[in-house]
């Protein structure tokens, strides 16, 4: 054999590790932002269920005390102002 023809052989050896790392890192690097991607939309997902649980107890709870102001007389909601409400940031 000529030393062409074991120059090529290495050669072609090479080129190959070269593409197989190449398609590999390719590979990897799809998968690894699909899941990225994946995860910030799990995210996401949970930050609105969140949101929108918060927002329904915030409701319900408005909702709660209007109806007990509804059915208090004037002078009892005035009563309830005056003894537990006070300014943020007071004492």
């Amino acid at each position: 054999m000529g030393m062409e023809i074991i120059l090529g052989i290495v050669i072609a050896v090479l080129a190959a590790v070269a593409g197989a790392f190449g398609l590999g890192k390719s590979r990897g690097t799809n998968i690894a932002e699909t899941k990225a991607d994946q995860q910030r939309t799990e995210e996401r997902a949970a930050a609105t269920e969140a949101v929108a649980e918060r927002r329904v107890e915030t409701t319900k709870g408005a909702r709660d005390v209007q109806q007990t102001v509804n059915h208090m007389p004037d002078d009892g909601v005035a009563r309830e102002l005056r003894e537990s409400w006070k300014r943020p940031g007071s004492r």
